[in-house]
C-alpha cells in the first residue's frame, strides 16, 4: 500500500513540475527611459545581432540549453545596461531601466535566480574594490585603506563559497561555469583540469570551458622546464617557426605582444634597456605580435623604435601553443630550447635575464 500512495504522490509532483520546454521565451520591456535596440549575444550559438522594439517591448526565443549563457544589453539615455541569463527553458522576463536591468523567470526554481543572487554578491565585491581603487588614487592613509580592505574580506570569501557551492551542485549547468571561472586564479591548472572533468558533458563541450581548457593544455606543455612549443605562420618571405630563433644556442627573452595592448606598450622601455645591456652572442629578445594586424605591428615597430626580431600576424596560434590568456607575456628560453621562465612582469625580466646569464 505504500509503495502504491509513494508512486502516485512522485507521479503527482513530476505534473506539478515545471515542464523543460525546447525553447526558452524572453519577453522583454523598457521602462523609465528610451531604447533603439537590444543586442543578444551568445558565444556557443554563434548569436550577435541586435532585437528590434516595438512600443517599448521585445521578445525573442532562444534554444533551451542550461549550460550556455546569453546576454542582453542596450543603450539608455546614454548608459550600457547588461543583463545575463541562462535559457533553461522557462518563460523570462526582462525589464531594462535606467536604473539596470530586472530578470524574472516563470519557474520559481530557476537557476536565472542563483546566478542573480551570485551576481549581487560580486557586484557588492566589485563595489568596494572601485571604492578601494578610488581613494587610492586620492591618496588616502593606508589606514582607511586597511579598513576598506577588511571590508570587503566577507564579501570576497562569500563569493568564493558560493562559486564552490555552483561547482559542486551543478555540474549539469552554467552555474558550474561561472564558479570555474570565478575560482580560476586560486586554481593550479591541474585542478582546473581535474574540476572541469568531473562536470557534465553538455557543460564541458561548452565554448568557454573548451576555451578554458586549450588555455590549459597548453600551459601544461609548455611549463617552466619543458621543451619549447614550436608554431609557424606564413609571411611574405615564406612560413616562419620559433624554431627559426629558439633552441639556436642562445637565451631568447620572448615578448608576446599587440600594437593595441597599452600595457605591452608601456613595458617596452624596460625591455629595450634589458636588450640594450645583454643583447649579444649569448642572449637576444624576439617579439611574437598576437591578434594583431602585420601592417599595425609594423607601424608600432617603427613608432617605439625596437630593434629585435619580430615574429607577425600570428593570429592566436602562438598564444593557444602557450595557453596565454593575456598579454605582455614574456618567456625566457634557455639555449637549447628549454622554458626557463614565464609570465615575467617589470623587475622580474632583468632579474630573470641576469640569473640565467650569471652576471
Amino acid at each position: 500500500m505504500k509503495r502504491i500512495t509513494f508512486a502516485i504522490l512522485g507521479l503527482l509532483l513530476a505534473a506539478c513540475a515545471p515542464k523543460t520546454t525546447e525553447t526558452t521565451l524572453i519577453q522583454g520591456r523598457i521602462e523609465g527611459g528610451t531604447a533603439d535596440q537590444v543586442t543578444v549575444f551568445v558565444l556557443d550559438y554563434n548569436i550577435n545581432e541586435p532585437i528590434e522594439i516595438t512600443d517599448g517591448t521585445f521578445i525573442y526565443e532562444l534554444a533551451t540549453n542550461p549550460a550556455v549563457v546569453a546576454t542582453f544589453s542596450c543603450m539608455m539615455d546614454g548608459k550600457r545596461i547588461s543583463q545575463a541569463l541562462i535559457p533553461d527553458g522557462s518563460n523570462l522576463s526582462l525589464v531594462f531601466s535606467p536604473e539596470g536591468a530586472t530578470l524574472k523567470s516563470s519557474n520559481k526554481k530557476s537557476i536565472n535566480y542563483r546566478m542573480l543572487e551570485v551576481d549581487q554578491v560580486y557586484q557588492e565585491m566589485a563595489d568596494f574594490a572601485s571604492r578601494y581603487l578610488s581613494m587610492q588614487r586620492d591618496g588616502a592613509p593606508k589606514e582607511q585603506l586597511d579598513s576598506i580592505a577588511e571590508l570587503r574580506r566577507p564579501i570576497s570569501d562569500k563569493l568564493q563559497a558560493l562559486y564552490r557551492e555552483d561547482m559542486e551542485k551543478h555540474k549539469d549547468n552554467y552555474l558550474s561555469v561561472k564558479g570555474l571561472v570565478g575560482l580560476q586564479g586560486d586554481l593550479t591548472d591541474e585542478q582546473k583540469d581535474s574540476l572541469i572533468h568531473t562536470l557534465d558533458s553538455t557543460v564541458i563541450q561548452t565554448a568557454r570551458i573548451q576555451m578554458i581548457l586549450k588555455d590549459i593544455q597548453g600551459r601544461l606543455r609548455s611549463k617552466e622546464g619543458m621543451p619549447f612549443v614550436d608554431f609557424s605562420v606564413d609571411a611574405d618571405s615564406g612560413t616562419v617557426r620559433l624554431s627559426d630563433y629558439i633552441g639556436k644556442g642562445k637565451y631568447v627573452l620572448v615578448d608576446f605582444w599587440a600594437s593595441w595592448c597599452q600595457p605591452c606598450i608601456v613595458e617596452m622601455p624596460l625591455l629595450k634597456e634589458v636588450y640594450n645591456r645583454f643583447n649579444g652572442t649569448d642572449f637576444t629578445i624576439l617579439g611574437v605580435a598576437v591578434s594583431d594586424k602585420p601592417e599595425d605591428s609594423r607601424a608600432a615597430i617603427r613608432k617605439h623604435a625596437l630593434p629585435w626580431e619580430q615574429i607577425l600576424g600570428t593570429g592566436n596560434v602562438a598564444m593557444d601553443a602557450y595557453g596565454i590568456n593575456g598579454i605582455p607575456h614574456v618567456i625566457l628560453f634557455g639555449p637549447d630550447g628549454t622554458i626557463l621562465k614565464r609570465d615575467l612582469r617589470g623587475g622580474q625580466i632583468g632579474e630573470a635575464v641576469r640569473a640565467a646569464l650569471a652576471l
